[in-house]
């Protein structure tokens, strides 16, 4: 601990980072903001020249100083982190708010063999509470067990820990090559990199020539339907290639230990991360099966964290096991989660509830299909398919949609595109409501809500649409009752 007291910095690699991040967020966007400015302004390219170098020096300067004025010790019972090249700032983070410290190396860090160590508080969003952009990965190792050393000292009643022995692993299993594969392929990540093309889209528009998007529609509009449905099948085949080469960059080398207290998720190929799961900040577990995985009888199991080790890219859930048999998580969650109990005694909705689930999705693409129908109208064959198809899916919502009540759990179940289950302890609840409305007092019928902790600290909430009345007045006064 003595070590850990003095002030040190970081590996001079963190300049490299720090450039990159200003690059990214100052340069970049302005460059984009004011090219319409830019363009307008009539100067010789040497000009320019010298303004993009002295750009680039000053940046080169600010990453080098945030880099030498960035010192970091533990003293006492905290972390004690300064920062800031004209103004210094001071954070000061207790030993016992630290959940989870996680180890990140992306393809720079393994080139000069560093880490990127990320502290995760209590009450902490999904940013993390500091973080070390570049350390050797022996120092971050050592910031990680000095800083678990020194909160499980506030616990004893001595000392001298030094010779404290390592947590004992209870059980440990990694992914397989043909399961990573399986994962990969059904991934349904399609979705993902759509978003990001459309927000990247929004930011080039600007560089984009006029009457560029004109062109494209004239040219679409004059293919063949038969050639047009192949254009679009070899873009999505493209963006499915991207979402396999994503999901395989992911999770390659997998792993998930359980110790005593916390769960140890190591995965990542490019970026290799090491995230701490503390077993007491679980609130729950989600299943989630695709409409891809789902027919093959596939899974991907994630844990709902309070605050703190949270991994962005799953929608502020962690992934648990990135693919797993429908038949092998109840073995799989006993063994590493073993308060939570997975049952399959679902009680199902009302037959009168499908129709109102058939005409929520119906409904919406209706609306948008009737004017292309009226303009358009020898497609109207294409848009039938896609309004059948949209009757399809709001009767698997009503299909599917569910829930478990037990003395000690409860358990919804509900669609939009993929089933998802989700498994929470009634202590993990932090509120349950219903609620119903003129079309569902007609029918006898309620929706049921109920949040529990997250990573932003308002709750994350789940829904069951149109259940039964009685069903859901019995999970309202379940909760009401274990609440007092």
């Amino acid at each position: 601990m003595k070590m850990m007291s003095e002030a040190k910095r970081m590996h001079p690699a963190a300049t490299i980072f720090n450039f990159i991040a200003m690059i990214k967020d100052v340069l970049i966007p302005a460059v984009i903001g004011s090219f319409a400015l830019i363009r307008n302004i009539d100067a010789p390219s040497w000009v320019w020249a010298l303004v993009i170098l002295g750009l680039l020096l000053a940046i080169i300067g600010f990453s080098f100083l945030s880099w030498y004025r960035f010192t970091y010790r533990i003293e006492g019972e905290e972390l004690r982190i300064e920062s800031g090249i004209f103004i210094r700032k001071k954070r000061y983070i207790s030993k016992n708010r630290i959940q989870s410290i996680d180890l990140t190396a992306g393809v720079i860090h393994r080139i000069f063999r560093l880490v990127k160590v990320e502290v995760q508080t209590a009450g902490s969003d999904n940013a993390a509470e500091a973080g070390l952009k570049a350390v050797s990965r022996k120092e971050g190792e050592l910031l990680r067990e000095a800083l678990k050393r020194a909160k499980a000292e506030a616990t004893a009643e001595t000392e001298e820990s030094s010779g404290v022995e390592e947590p004992k692993m209870v059980a440990q299993r990694t992914i397989g090559v043909k399961r990573l594969l399986l994962a990969a392929t059904t991934s349904g990540g399609i979705g993902v990199f759509l978003s990001l093309f459309a927000v990247v889209g929004s930011q080039i528009n600007q560089i984009i020539p006029d009457g560029f998007f004109t062109n494209v529609y004239n040219w679409a509009i004059h293919l063949s339907i038969v050639l047009l449905l192949v254009f679009i099948l070899l873009v999505c085949v493209v963006v499915w290639l991207m979402a396999v080469a994503g999901t395989l960059l992911r999770y390659s080398f997998f792993s998930i230990r359980k110790y005593e207290k916390e769960l140890f998720i190591t995965r990542g190929l490019l970026e290799k991360k090491q995230v701490t799961v503390p077993l007491n900040r679980i609130q729950g577990i989600r299943i989630q099966e695709n409409i891809f995985r789902q027919p093959l009888g596939y899974a991907a199991v994630y844990v709902e964290v309070a605050g703190g080790a949270l991994d962005k890219n799953d929608d502020f859930s962690i992934a648990l096991f990135p693919l797993l048999k429908r038949t092998e998580i109840q073995s799989f969650v006993q063994e590493y989660l073993p308060g939570i109990q997975i049952e399959d005694r679902w009680g199902l909705l009302p037959t009168r509830s499908a129709r109102r689930f058939v005409l929520r999705s119906t409904i919406p693409v209706v609306v948008i299909a009737a004017p292309l129908l009226y303009f358009f109208p020898s497609y109207s064959w294409m848009a039938l398919i896609v309004i059948a198809a949209a009757a399809v899916l709001g009767y698997l919502r009503f299909r599917d949609a569910g829930f478990i009540l037990t003395e000690k759990q409860l358990s919804f179940r509900s669609r939009m595109l993929s089933r998802e289950t989700i498994v929470v302890d009634r202590k993990r609840i932090q509120s349950l409501s219903t609620s119903n409305h003129w079309f569902q007092r007609r029918k006898s019928l309620q929706t049921v809500y109920f949040s529990i902790a997250s990573h932003s600290g308002v709750g994350k909430s789940f829904l069951v649409k149109d259940m039964e009345n009685k069903d859901a007045e019995a999970i309202r006064d379940w909760y009401s009752f274990h609440s007092q």
